[in-house]
């Protein structure tokens, strides 16, 4: 009976260990994160370039529009929750001629998973109007190089 009981003992500690191991597995960051944080956390000059037509909307799954947008990573923030974070704000003329103020939010997540969220803000108002948010998987729809 001894051998039986020791026996379950060490099978139990076994799988306890293993499935340890596979939750640190599961919670460990993508590579592609990983070398995109560390290439910001070098100082490098780190670029993204997007493929809108190969990212998808989160409301309704359907591709983005056919256009391509790059931009130089200026500042980032990293946090548990939302991955690497970083944002453009620019101003132009949307299609109606008005001037408006356009912010473009990204994020990183640690299983490597770029999330694109747009909005804009007309010149003279309050009122933020999103124009989309899309997911971008690397490196089709996005592409960091430095």
């Amino acid at each position: 009976m001894k051998t039986i009981s020791e026996g379950l003992t060490v099978l139990l500690s076994l799988l306890s260990v293993a499935s340890v191991g596979a939750l640190a597995r599961a919670e460990e960051p993508s590579s592609k994160y990983t070398e995109v944080l560390n290439a910001l956390q070098a100082g490098k000059n780190v670029k993204l370039i997007l493929d809108m037509s190969r990212c998808n909307a989160v409301e309704g799954g359907k591709p983005a529009s056919a256009a391509q947008a790059g931009l130089v990573i200026n500042a980032f923030r990293v946090t548990v929750q939302n991955g690497i974070s970083f944002a453009n704000a620019h101003q132009t003329v949307d299609s109606s001629g008005h001037a408006v103020t356009e912010y473009i939010r990204h994020s990183l997540s640690r299983e490597g998973k770029l999330t694109v969220r747009a909005s804009k803000l007309v010149v003279g108002t309050t009122e933020l109007v999103n124009q989309g948010e899309f997911i971008c998987e690397l490196p089709d729809g996005a592409k960091f190089i430095w």
